[in-house]
This record gives C-alpha cells, sequence and structure tokens, in this order.
C-alpha cells in the first residue's frame, strides 16, 4: 500500500513539474505580416512564463487549399498530434478554427481551444461536445464605420473602390461588406472588386473620377489564384492616386491613409491570456468570448501626401508619423529635466523653508534678545560675563550703577582693572568657588555681597569663561541678624515660661531635704540635752546635713544649667541630657501623678552635635504638653497618666519619640501645631512648640512632626547622626 502511494506520488510530481504544452496553429503561414503579428502578441504574453512550451504550426492555406493538400495536411496532423496532448490549442484565423473543432477530439485529444482571427462567428456553429472547451478572440471588421470614416475625410466623395479576393477569409466576410455597401449606396457610388488582376489594379485606380478613395479589405490571391507577394501590395498603396483605406493595422506605415483597424498583435495577447486562465485552472467556457474595441489610426505622412493634414481626427485616434514637436525631439533633455525637476523643486522648497524658518528664528531671536535684556537689566543684583583671558563680554544695568560707570567703560577691559576688589577676592581661592560671602566696599560705602559664579561651555563644550552675579545682601543679614535676636528672644520667653513649673518641682525637691535637715536639727538638740556630744556624733550630723545640702545644691546646678543659653554647638549624650531634665521635672511630673517611662534601643548610648540646653529646654516643652493634654483628659475620665520617651537610631538619624494618653491631636492640626500662635490651650499664646521647631530644624539641622497615634499624642524628633561638626 505504502509503494502504491509513493507511485502515485511519484507520478503527480512528475506531472506537476513537466512544462505546460501549448500549440499555437496558425491558418496562414509564417512571413505573413497577419500571422507574425499574432505570433507577436502570443509570445509578448508567453515569456513571462518561461515554464510553459510553445509549440508554432502553420497551415499555409493563403498559398494552397486545395482538396488534396487538406486531405494530406489532416494525415500529416493524425500522425503529429494524436498521440499529444497539449494543454491549449490557440487556433488563429477561420480555417484553423474550423480544422480544430472539426478534429478536437481525434487529434487534439478534446484539449481547450481559444480562437483568435475568426470573422463571422457563430457560437451556434461549435459542436456541443466541444463547446465546453472553446472560447476566444473574434477579429470583426468596422466596414461600415470604415465607409462613414472614408465618407467623413474625402470632401465631396465622389467613388468608393473596395479591393477584395475570394480567398476563405474574403468570401467570410463579402457578406458584411455588401450590406454596409447597401447603406451608402445612394450618397455616393461603391465598386466593390472581388476580381482582381494585379498587374491592372493600379490602372483602375487610377483611372477613378476626382474625389474618389480606396478601402483595401484584403488581396492574397489575384483572380486567376496566383498569391500575391506583399512588396507588390505595398506597391500599390505608395502609388495609388487616391488615398488608401485598410481593416487591418498591419498595412499601417505601408502607404495606407488609416482606418478603424484590426490589431493582430491585439488578437494574440488577449487569445494568450485566455490561454493562461485555463492553464491556472479556469474552464474554457466560462471565460467569456470577447470583441476588442475598435481604434483608429491615421498615417501623417499619407495625410500630407494627399493634403489632408488639417484633417479633425477622432478623440483618442492614433497617428503615427507624426513631425516631431520640440518635446519629442528633446525627449531626452526634458525627460531628464522632468526625473531633476522634483528634485530642483524639493530644492527650492527647502530654501524657501530654509529662508521662511531663518527669517522667523532671526524675528524670534530678536524678541528673545530684547526680553533677556529686559529680564537682565530687571535682576537686582549685578550680572556680568566674562572670557577665559578676564575680558568682561557684557553686563546688566545693575553692574553699571553699582559701579557708576557707562557699559562701554566696562565691557571690553580686564576685570582686574573695572573690579580690582572682586577680582582680588576671587584670584586668592585655589579652587573655583562657586559662592563666596564677603565685604566690599563700591563708592565710598561698605556692602555685604554674595558673589556667585558659573562656568560657561562653548559649542565644543570646552569651557569659554564664566558668568557672575554680585547680590547686595546687606538688608538681608540685618535682617537675618534681627531674626536670629527675634528667636533668641522667643527662645528665652519659652524659656521664662518653662520657669514656673520647674520652680515648683524645685520647691517640692527641696521640701524633702528641708525636712530632712529640720529633723536632724531637732534630733542633734534632743542628743545634746541627754548625753555628752562627741565629735563623731557631730561629724555624722555635719555629713547627713552635707549630703541633703548636697542634693539642694545639685537641684539648683540642674535648673541654672537649663536656663543658661548654650553659646556654640557640642556633643553631648542624649542619654544625659533626658535624665538631667527629668531630674529637674521629676517631682513636678510625679506630683500629677505621671509615669515617665524612657526607653533606649539596645540600651545604647547616644551622641548628637547641637545645643544641649536648647535640646532639654525642647524635651521639656513637649514633656509639659503631654501633662497638660493628660490632665485635660482627667477631667472627663480616669486615666493613669503615662508619657514614654523612645529613644533610637532609624535610616542613620538619631530619633526621639515623645508619647502621652491625653487628648491626642486632631488630624487637620498635626501639621499646624507648631505654627507660630496656634494654640488649642485656653489661656495658651502658641509660642511653646515653634519655639521647639525652631530649635530643632533650624538650630540643630533636625526634623520634627506630630505623628498621628490612636491612643494620644506622638511627637517624633529626627536629628542628623553627627557627633562632630
Amino acid at each position: 500500500m505504502k509503494i502504491l502511494i509513493y507511485l502515485l506520488l511519484f507520478i503527480s510530481f512528475l506531472y506537476a513539474s513537466s512544462p505546460k504544452q501549448i500549440l499555437l496553429l496558425h491558418s496562414y503561414n509564417n512571413g505573413l505580416k497577419w500571422s507574425d503579428n499574432i505570433t507577436i502578441g502570443v509570445k509578448k504574453i508567453l515569456e513571462k512564463y518561461p515554464e510553459y512550451e510553445l509549440t508554432i504550426e502553420c497551415m499555409d492555406s493563403k498559398k494552397i487549399d486545395t482538396k488534396e493538400y487538406f486531405d494530406n495536411l489532416l494525415s500529416l496532423y493524425e500522425k503529429k498530434f494524436s498521440n499529444r496532448k497539449y494543454d491549449v490549442v490557440i487556433a488563429a484565423d477561420n480555417y484553423a478554427y474550423e480544422f480544430t473543432l472539426s478534429h478536437h477530439k481525434k487529434i487534439f485529444n478534446s484539449s481547450p481551444i481559444v480562437f483568435c482571427g475568426v470573422e463571422n462567428f457563430n457560437k451556434n456553429t461549435i459542436p456541443l461536445p466541444s463547446r465546453k472547451y472553446v472560447t476566444g478572440v473574434i477579429e470583426y471588421k468596422e466596414i461600415k464605420k470604415n465607409i462613414k470614416l472614408i465618407s467623413q475625410t474625402i470632401t465631396n466623395l465622389d467613388t468608393l473602390y473596395i479591393i477584395s479576393d475570394d480567398a476563405f477569409s474574403s468570401l467570410a466576410i463579402k457578406k458584411q461588406i455588401l450590406n454596409a455597401i447597401d447603406k451608402f449606396k445612394d450618397k455616393f457610388k461603391i465598386i466593390f472588386d472581388n476580381q482582381i488582376d494585379i498587374n491592372t489594379i493600379a490602372g483602375k485606380i487610377n483611372n477613378l473620377p476626382k474625389n474618389s478613395a480606396v478601402l483595401f479589405t484584403s488581396l492574397y490571391r489575384d483572380k486567376n489564384g496566383k498569391y500575391i507577394p506583399y512588396n507588390q501590395i505595398r506597391t500599390l498603396f505608395n502609388t495609388s492616386k487616391y488615398p488608401v483605406f485598410a481593416l487591418n493595422k498591419i498595412h499601417l506605415d505601408e502607404g495606407i491613409l488609416g482606418g478603424i483597424l484590426v490589431d493582430p498583435i491585439e488578437q494574440g495577447s488577449l487569445s494568450a491570456q485566455k490561454t493562461i486562465e485555463i492553464i491556472k485552472g479556469k474552464e474554457a467556457h466560462l471565460i467569456p468570448i470577447t470583441t476588442p474595441v475598435f481604434k483608429y489610426y491615421f498615417d501623417h505622412n499619407i495625410l500630407e501626401k494627399f493634403s489632408l493634414n488639417n484633417l479633425e481626427v477622432p478623440f483618442l485616434a492614433t497617428v503615427i508619423n507624426k513631425p516631431k514637436s520640440f518635446f519629442e525631439e528633446n525627449r531626452k533633455f526634458i525627460d531628464s529635466a522632468f526625473l531633476l525637476m522634483p528634485l530642483l523643486i524639493l530644492l527650492i522648497i527647502g530654501l524657501i523653508v530654509n529662508i521662511i524658518k531663518r527669517i522667523q528664528l532671526e524675528i524670534k531671536l530678536v524678541e528673545q534678545t530684547k526680553l533677556d535684556s529686559v529680564l537682565l537689566n530687571n535682576i537686582k543684583g549685578a550680572v556680568y560675563w566674562k572670557s577665559k583671558d578676564n575680558k568682561i563680554l557684557g553686563c546688566n544695568d545693575s553692574l553699571s550703577r553699582m559701579l557708576n560707570l557707562p557699559k562701554e567703560s566696562i565691557i571690553g577691559h580686564d576685570i582686574e582693572e573695572i573690579m580690582p576688589e572682586i577680582s582680588s577676592i576671587l584670584n586668592n581661592e585655589e579652587d573655583f568657588i562657586e559662592e563666596i560671602e564677603s565685604v566690599l566696599t563700591l563708592k565710598h560705602r561698605k556692602l555685604n555681597a554674595l558673589i556667585r559664579r558659573r562656568k560657561y561651555l562653548n559649542k565644543n563644550n570646552e569651557e569659554a569663561g564664566v558668568v557672575g552675579i554680585i547680590s547686595d545682601i546687606t538688608q538681608i543679614k540685618k535682617l537675618e541678624n534681627q531674626r536670629k535676636k527675634d528667636e533668641q528672644f522667643i527662645i528665652q520667653r519659652s524659656k521664662q515660661s518653662e520657669i514656673g513649673d520647674m520652680m515648683t518641682s524645685i520647691a517640692h525637691q527641696w521640701k524633702a531635704p528641708l525636712i530632712e535637715i529640720s529633723t536632724i536639727a531637732q534630733e542633734l538638740l534632743y542628743k545634746r540635752n541627754k548625753k555628752e556630744f562627741t565629735k563623731e556624733d557631730s561629724k555624722e550630723f555635719v555629713d547627713e546635713i552635707m549630703t541633703q545640702v548636697q542634693y539642694m545644691t545639685k537641684t539648683i546646678d540642674d535648673f541654672r544649667s537649663f536656663i543658661k543659653p548654650s553659646l556654640e554647638k557640642s556633643e553631648f549624650e542624649i542619654n544625659s541630657a533626658m535624665e538631667e531634665l527629668l531630674r529637674v521635672v521629676e517631682h513636678n511630673i510625679k506630683y500629677n501623678y505621671i509615669v515617665v517611662k524612657l526607653n533606649y534601643e539596645n540600651n545604647q548610648k547616644l551622641s548628637i552635635y547641637g545645643y544641649p540646653n536648647e535640646f532639654k529646654q525642647c524635651i521639656l516643652s513637649i514633656i509639659n504638653n503631654c501633662r497638660d493634654s493628660i490632665l485635660k483628659r482627667r477631667k472627663t475620665e480616669e486615666v493613669d497618666g503615662q508619657i514614654t520617651i523612645d529613644i533610637s537610631l532609624r535610616d542613620n538619624k538619631k530619633c526621639i519619640s515623645i508619647k502621652d494618653n491625653g487628648i491626642g491631636i486632631k488630624d487637620e492640626n498635626l501639621e499646624r501645631i507648631f505654627d507660630p500662635f496656634f494654640t488649642s490651650k485656653k489661656n495658651g499664646d502658641g509660642f511653646g512648640l515653634y519655639m521647639v521647631r525652631l530649635l530643632i530644624e533650624d538650630k540643630m539641622n533636625g526634623k520634627i512632626q506630630a505623628v498621628k497615634y490612636d491612643n494620644g499624642a506622638n511627637i517624633l524628633i529626627c536629628l542628623e547622626n553627627e557627633v562632630s561638626k
């Protein structure tokens, strides 16, 4: 079974890969212009398909058409073609067409037939078994329209002489010619001559009356059956006294004036196209049988010969041998010019667009220059830019006013000549410093100046020079000093507001040691009355009294340390600062029954760089706010007061989180509680937490924020992990 399948596939492959066979069967002979032009048309299409094999066979029926000849030809074709199977047979003209139909099955093995050049075609003459195999191109000669064209071309046409013969193809249209003659017989004289003697025909034509014309239909054999070579036909055309019209395009440019002509090349091309369709799988009877659209042709030389060159030829007519116009004579030059024209147009358009863009850019540049000038001269700071060799290239009006010099006296001069003091300051720096603050003496007055500089680059990204801005910051410095004074005032005021609470705490702390000293004094008096008082007893009482005094001294020293401002930054331990602060406020917190929990992450000691007393003041202010919040909550509910202080290291920052279980902070106030004058207390002034933010963020480069906390308030302070500066 497998072998059978492989065999079938192999046979199919051989069949698929074998070239397609096409037979072109001509009714006439090679060398006949009509047949040769049909062959040209067929080959023109088939040359695109090199895998198709074309066989050409000629029946030579123009030269010989005896019964004996056709019997022999039939016998020859039976032997030649009966054992061959052509994919398509192209039958050119009536002889070949009728022969293929008559012997379709016997000789041509029912191959599809595509005809061309067939006149007086009648589909009903095709045998029924063969109809599904037949399609083609009809040759229809527009005799009636040609006669009408002649009558319109020749003014006052007197006689029309129609030349024909009695060949098979001529007899096929004889009836069509006679019907056409009948339509025009009343308008002018028409002579139909199909008994032509080639030796006398020229004389007949030249003896025609004035305003005559000739219509040449076909002439291959004379009245004696003698074959007429085409060169004699050509001579007849060129020696005719009257214009000759024809029905076949093969005579164009051979001496005829023109006409509605049948084109054999078109007949061959159309039949070849139908052949391709059949080979590609379309059935022949599904391909329409077509008749080409008639076309007008004229020969300009012949029109001129008979003084008809002013003739208005029909629209879309083809006129050959027309004198070349300037464009035709210079076709190569014009074609080259047209090829270059798009490039020239594009170049011109490009140049126009470039010019427009340049103008627009120049306008924008002028506008931008004016805008830059306005912007530059509206800058309060003095701006200048200089080259690498220290030449001032430009400046704004502010520099001119600052130096009390016109721009002309500044631009183009060396910076050392114009601004020696600034030049000296900048040249003293080894490295390029972008910002320098200095005190300058200009116009006999001193001013604090901020000099900012930036390098600018050229198109090669190389340093081209420096742009400098000199800003008078005298007023800013004054305001800054005033702000510092104001801040210090606020800080001191905040400290003073906390002193009352601290004094209460100190009073509580001193109360115990004072009671203890009083008790020691009473005990001393009692013992002196009861027994002899020794030095050891005296030392014991003194030591106890001194212990209490030292405790009281330590308390007052801590208080004095708190209220004394830190003059400069220093490194200090957060742990020690927190413990010192809690010792001062311990009694005040305990008095209000509030527990303070101090937690260190991993029990480690953390140091920071800043102002220790101000730091303690910040923590104290926050603790006092925590205390007030807890006391306010106790007015509405019983709660055990608790303040939790967590000290940890987060993201390389030292953070202090202070939480309480008081009334908390509303969400909308989380961002506002550090603003000046903002307070939620009845008699508050809004400076406490503002002072805290001022100290933490401005003086200690830290960050403070209120974090949402469900059980009360949470104030988070984060300081940079710096231990020295």
